[in-house]
């Protein structure tokens, strides 16, 4: 049995929301992985109010490799998170967070099947590194779950494919219909596209598409969101990853796509916005990782949502061990002239420990 795992990975595989893993059998077709991450959050919303969100949870990953003929293999992976206090029903809450299936060509790429990465995430994720709050610019997990009905995080009732070759990556994705946040709502389509390309320096540079049209039933507005509306997303971004150092900057302009007011407030409507975000942090010899974040979300006014929004971050990480990080994050908000509402802030803090088996 091999253990494959060190800090920078972990790191990172905490960082994209994926657990680690680790070979429980392996011949010379056939492998099989195992692995997960236990995790404990503690999260103050709004300094100085009462409320304090704490949720623990394990996730647990299952993959399968087989090796058809050189150059061709299929695989399989599954993964679960198990809510020991879910932040959202106030009960257990058993999740699943991947399911599908991948034919794997050396020659022509990859086509997989099920809930997976969606190709918009293949440019969007230079953007996913903060361990507590969510990107707010880069619209990967804007309907507060993981993404999966808009396809911009973890999509549901995905068909994708992928293809790289010397530092160029090309991804498309066609989502089926799926549920939305409400019963109302029910996704009709959704298709997305990305390219980026890897300079052997250490840059990437990216650009994605993705549209999600909804029905909406038994009512003429949910959230924004009317029948046969669109949410858009046209993504552009980069990033810059040398040694310990990572830089990323990433543009968005969204239609329907970024939810309005500040985080927990009382508007949640979907709406029309230019946004931005950069982000930036230096890994340690010594296992400290400090970050930072912020970003800007311009409302233009469509259906009456108008104003900005800010948000900006800092943290610092700690690696005890190879599986083993603590994590402080203090953020804060500010919304600005929203809806002819009066300016707003907020601030809050809270820490994460993640431990990967």
């Amino acid at each position: 049995m091999k253990l494959k795992i060190c800090s920078a990975v972990i790191s990172t595989l905490l960082l994209a929301g994926q657990a680690s893993a680790f070979t429980l059998y392996e011949d010379e077709q056939t492998k099989f992985d195992i692995g997960g991450v236990f995790v404990l959050d503690a999260f103050q919303p709004v300094f100085g109010e009462d409320d304090i969100f704490s949720a623990s949870r394990s996730i647990l990953n299952m993959s399968v490799e087989r090796q058809i003929q050189p150059g061709l293999t299929m695989d399989a992976k599954f993964e679960w998170d198990q809510f020991l206090n879910s932040p959202t029903s106030g009960r257990n809450n058993f999740r699943n967070r991947l399911g599908y299936v991948s034919i794997n060509s050396d020659e022509l790429g990859n086509l997989r099947f099920g809930k997976q990465w969606s190709a918009y995430h293949d440019v969007a994720r230079y953007m996913d590194n903060l361990i507590i709050i969510d990107p707010d610019a880069t619209p990967i997990y804007s309907e507060g779950t993981d993404g999966g009905f808009a396809a911009t995080g973890r999509g549901d009732n995905l068909v994708a494919y992928r293809y790289s070759d010397n530092g160029v990556n090309v991804s498309a994705h066609y989502g089926f219909t799926s549920d939305g946040e409400t019963s109302d709502v029910k996704r009709d389509y959704n298709y997305a596209l990305s390219t980026s390309y890897d300079f052997d320096s250490g840059l990437s540079l990216g650009v994605a598409y993705l549209e999600n049209k909804v029905e909406v039933s038994n009512t003429t507005d949910v959230n924004g969101l009317e029948d046969g509306d669109k949410q858009t997303a046209l993504t552009v971004g980069g990033q810059y990853v040398a040694g310990g150092l990572k830089v990323a900057a990433v543009y968005t302009k969204g239609e329907n796509i970024h939810k309005a007011g500040l985080q927990g407030g009382p508007r949640a409507e979907w709406a029309d916005a230019d946004a931005v975000d950069v982000y930036a942090h230096y890994a340690l010899e010594s296992g400290f990782r400090p970050y930072a974040y912020a970003s800007h979300v311009d409302f233009d006014g469509e259906n009456g949502v108008d104003g900005d929004r800010q948000v900006y971050a800092v943290g610092l990480s700690y690696a005890f061990t190879p599986g083993a990080t603590l994590s402080l994050e203090v953020k804060r908000n500010e919304l600005n002239e929203f809806s002819g509402e009066p300016s707003r802030t907020d601030n809050g803090g809270g820490f994460n420990f993640a431990w990967a088996f």
